[in-house]
């Protein structure tokens, strides 16, 4: 307990002297240099420089050894997949993306996965054996203390009950740990993004599907089958319960990337427009002033506002963020999805939607911190927050 809090204390308030840890931890001096002389042995601390502000004797200044091993993050996408190197203060160092491996069975997806995870560490001149666990944010729902895909994306080969993290601790050699997509996104936004010192957060992912990641009073929710925040099943109206959304969800059927482009198809392109549109293509037509792509836009505003607003009346947030494909379109609709929700809140539960800063490095962040907890489960990320 008083390793592990001398441990917290280095890392978050370093450099720092022992003298100064004994008054923050009120652990007396002799046990704090008894704990400080097994953290250098362990070399998760390092001495470095002196205390200039005391008077007599000049204490020597500790600090959190961050560069002592790594990990490698993930971020997997139904197009794309971003890989990071962290290191054990959980700062994201290096990343990059790479394309989605177009394979037809988890086997060989994992494979590729693990070819890709050891020529990332090549490529940045790290040796290895320095490697100490590897996070991977997937799509779907997935049991993160079992390590196991439960759904996961159409877009991925097999990925439904699945043991993920057993197969990559199998080939790398090192703990693995699992987290949904959004969810890690979330996590990373509370560790360096617009969530910080929030207890109540929503983040909404509208991107080729729909879903959500949900901070109620410091938990990370993930609910009894951990599907909480899969709001792309959400529904609007009596209408709906009698249609067959298939396993798409109404939400995302009617409002996601692919589900816009899916209706536009009902419509036709507008002039000039390419035979299949995209999201990207609809919203920029609705730009210009096309009718039919302004009044599916129309639709898509009343649908998030609906299910924003719905949120917020069970969670009742601080902060709600939006991020996926879809916000790089903000300009068009987020004002109007305020307004709503400005207009149907009251002084308690009053909150505005913004776009993440962070981006595609917020799920990366986030799931540095879930694996860094795994193998340093005595060093305190975030202050006040349960994760699991």
């Amino acid at each position: 307990m008083n390793k592990s809090l001398v441990l917290n204390v280095v890392r978050q308030e370093g450099p720092i002297s022992r003298a100064q840890i004994a008054k923050k931890t009120q652990i007396t001096r002799a046990t704090v240099s008894d704990i400080v002389n097994d953290l250098l042995q362990e070399q998760a601390i390092f001495e470095e420089g002196e205390d200039n502000s005391s008077v007599g004797r000049k204490g020597i200044l500790l600090k959190y050894n961050a560069s002592l091993g790594f990990g490698v993050g993930i971020d997997i996408g139904g197009t794309k997949i971003s890989l990071a190197l962290f290191d054990v203060n959980a700062e994201v160092l290096t990343h990059k993306r790479i394309p989605t491996f177009r394979v037809g069975t988890n086997e060989e997806f994992i494979r590729e996965l693990v070819a890709a995870i050891r020529l990332f560490i090549a490529e940045n001149d790290r040796d290895p054996a320095g490697l100490q666990v590897v996070g991977i944010a997937t799509p779907g729902i997935v049991d993160y203390k079992a390590g196991i895909v439960v759904e996961g994306s159409p877009n991925l080969p097999g990925w439904e009950n699945l043991d993920l993290c057993a197969k990559i601790t199998e080939l790398m050699g090192v703990p693995a740990v699992l987290e949904n997509d959004v969810r890690a996104a979330l996590i990373g936004e509370v560790w360096k993004g617009q969530c910080q010192d929030v207890q109540s957060a929503i983040l909404i992912a509208i991107g080729t599907g729909i879903g959500s990641a949900l901070l109620m009073d410091g938990n990370i929710i993930r609910g009894f089958g951990n599907a909480a925040g899969e709001i792309g099943y959400m529904m609007f109206e009596r209408s709906h319960l009698a249609r067959d959304w298939d396993n798409k969800g109404c939400f995302e059927t009617l409002a996601s990337g692919s589900g816009l482009a899916g209706r536009m198809a009902d419509f036709g392109p507008a002039p000039g427009q390419a035979p299949d549109p995209t999201a990207v293509d609809i919203f920029e037509a609705a730009r210009k002033g096309d009718p039919a792509s302004a009044k599916l836009i129309d639709e898509f505003v009343d649908y998030v506002s609906i299910s924003a607003l719905n949120m917020i009346a069970v969670v009742n947030p601080e902060k709600i963020l939006l991020m996926g494909g879809v916000s790089n379109a903000s300009d068009v609709f987020l004002e109007r999805v305020n307004e709503n929700i400005k207009r149907h809140t009251f002084s308690r539960t009053k909150v505005e939607v913004t776009v993440s800063e962070m981006k595609e490095l917020a799920p990366l962040y986030g799931i540095a911190i879930l694996a860094l907890r795994e193998v340093q489960p005595t060093v305190e990320f975030l202050k006040g927050i349960k994760l699991a």
